[in-house]
């Protein structure tokens, strides 16, 4: 899923929501209809309002100068008949909630925005929206339900006495933690580094899917979709992917080290991409089939620290054999690295 694809679905998540309104305000226009005529005398109080309304309306545009006090007037007036309407209401068993459209989001009014004068988008849009560009990845069924320890090996490591396997149970302890803590986490950064195929995808994959189900804004993407968001961008082609990518909740990044090295764009965008998530504590995790030497070597100092701060980061080394390599009748953790 190429994340340039974002007003499409931002297109078709506000047309959704348009509908969903138009829908509820009917609803609610029905609702009101049939209270109306159960209740005479709330049908009464109603036109009442809507009169004193429309009366204080004209008297304030043919009296510019006593404008205020007649809106004045004219508001203490409605909220005595509104009270009146809502003791009729309530002594025929309605409560004002009755007479409310049921928006999806009460905070938007299933509008997609908020605030005022300045518009930006609801923060159930914000969701929505990373949770079919998530779908769109074609992520699956990777979560840490589905986790199997037993592909890893049990043979504990020569430098390190434990197995891979008791590693990768460990990994998956502290990722889940973290999916289910956040934001409230001592490291808000992840750095998952080691060689092709010990499941350092299936691990962003697990986070990603566990924070998605918690309501959070999460994007998740190839260093190469990455990279080609960058692209576009410095060609003036941009239709809101860097912004996208420097404004998420959470930013995963997967399999960074193989996108090509564009001059004047990999090293520049990704350094204020990270710069920029850095200094509005915006957290970001990363997969690398890369040694932090090779890190280092490859995206100069300046991007390295951000990587490996371990004020910020916390890093998880892999090692061990590539579990696609084993019988693969007893599952697989992971697709990439």
């Amino acid at each position: 899923m190429d994340i340039v694809s974002r007003k499409a679905i931002l297109r078709d998540l506000l047309a959704e929501y348009r509908a969903h309104k138009e829908e509820a305000e009917r609803e609610a226009d029905r609702v009101r209809a049939r209270i109306a005529e159960e209740v005479p005398v709330y049908a009464d109080l109603s036109g009442a309002i809507s009169g004193i309304l429309l009366e204080t309306s004209r008297r304030a545009l043919e009296d510019p100068p006593n404008a205020q006090q007649i809106a004045q007037e004219g508001r203490q007036r409605v909220l005595r008949l509104q009270k009146e309407a809502e003791g009729a209401l309530a002594a025929a068993g309605y409560s004002p909630e009755a007479l409310r459209p049921r928006y999806h989001c009460p905070v938007c009014k299933d509008t997609g925005f908020v605030g005022s004068p300045v518009h930006e988008y609801c923060a159930c849009i914000k969701v929505a929206l990373m949770r079919r560009l998530y779908d769109a990845a074609n992520i699956g069924d990777e979560t840490f339900e589905n986790f199997d320890l037993r592909i890893f090996s049990d043979v504990p490591e020569e430098k390190t006495g434990k197995s891979q396997r008791q590693t990768m149970a460990a990994y998956r302890s502290y990722c889940e933690a973290y999916a289910d803590a956040f934001p409230d986490v001592r490291r808000r950064n992840l750095l998952l580094t080691g060689p092709t195929g010990l499941g350092k995808t299936y691990l962003l994959n697990c986070i990603s899917a566990r924070l998605l189900d918690r309501g959070k804004a999460v994007l998740r993407l190839t260093a190469y979709r990455m990279l080609d968001a960058m692209r576009r961008y410095h060609r003036g082609q941009d239709d809101g992917g860097l912004e996208l990518m420097t404004t998420a909740e959470v930013l995963v990044i997967d399999d960074l080290g193989t996108e090509p090295m564009l001059e004047n764009i990999t090293i520049e965008y990704l350094f204020t991409l990270l710069n920029e998530r850095r200094a509005n504590r915006l957290p970001t995790l990363v997969a690398t089939n890369l040694t932090p030497r090779e890190l280092q070597a490859r995206y100069t100092e300046r991007i390295f620290s951000r990587l490996m701060d371990r004020s910020e980061t916390q890093v998880l080394l892999f090692f061990g054999e590539d579990v696609r390599l084993h019988d693969e009748t007893r599952g697989r953790p992971e697709r990439g690295g």
